[in-house]
């Protein structure tokens, strides 16, 4: 024998652990997703698969941020490497102690 029913809040869609001899709420249980399947396995399921696609997503859009910051910094060494040899200063720059 079971002592306990569940009750599901049309409101808030929240199952509700009822002890049917006090009336007492012993437990409530929110729902995993917002449009639930009724099955809480499978609810979680989809968490879980829905989380994953979201941090591929994030992860992709970062990759591409990195890669286009690593080409921005490529044109801008490029361009200074261009200005350098542009005037003539192709050797290491003087060091104070090398003028002694």
């Amino acid at each position: 024998m079971d002592d306990f029913i569940k009750v599901t809040c049309p409101e808030c869609n929240c199952i509700l652990v009822v002890n049917k001899k006090t009336g007492e709420v012993v437990e409530t249980r929110k729902p995993i997703l917002e449009e639930t399947t009724g099955d809480r396995f499978k609810d979680a399921f989809l968490k879980v698969k829905r989380s994953s696609a979201l941090t591929e997503e994030k992860f992709r859009a970062a990759q591409e941020r990195e890669r286009d910051k690593s080409k921005k910094l490529d044109a801008l060494f490029s361009e200074k490497l261009k200005e350098i040899k542009e005037k003539g200063e192709t050797g290491p720059p003087e060091r104070p102690m090398d003028l002694d």
